[in-house]
């Protein structure tokens, strides 16, 4: 009995590790989240324009790390930022922001 409940705990313990690990985001699932976000091409501003800047400047540049990938992230960010503050795109530029941040902590080991 002990026995099987050792091995029921192993087997619990395994899962929730596993549940854990962050699933790498591609490319595709990036676009895909980031396009639609702040209500999409036909809001008040064009989202596909802004989140290809992430993909083209983050996505698509291979990183050393993590760390450099995140830090990308950010400097595309706050450049988006600065030029779309007050047009009412700031949701798709947090959006494209987050979403650029999971990839990174996906696809880059600590």
């Amino acid at each position: 009995m002990r026995l099987f409940l050792l091995a029921g705990l192993g087997l619990a313990l395994a899962a929730l590790g596993a549940a854990c690990t962050p699933k790498p985001v591609t490319d595709t699932e990036f676009r895909g989240f980031c396009y639609t976000s702040g209500g999409g091409r036909h809001a008040s501003c064009d989202s596909i324009s802004l989140c290809n800047v992430f993909d083209s400047s983050v996505l698509s540049v291979k990183h050393a790390s993590r760390e450099d990938c995140s830090k990308a992230c950010d400097a595309v960010a706050d450049t988006l930022t600065a030029d779309n503050q007050f047009n009412g795109c700031m949701p798709v530029v947090a959006s494209g922001a987050s979403w650029c941040r999971r990839y990174c902590l996906g696809n880059y080991p600590q």
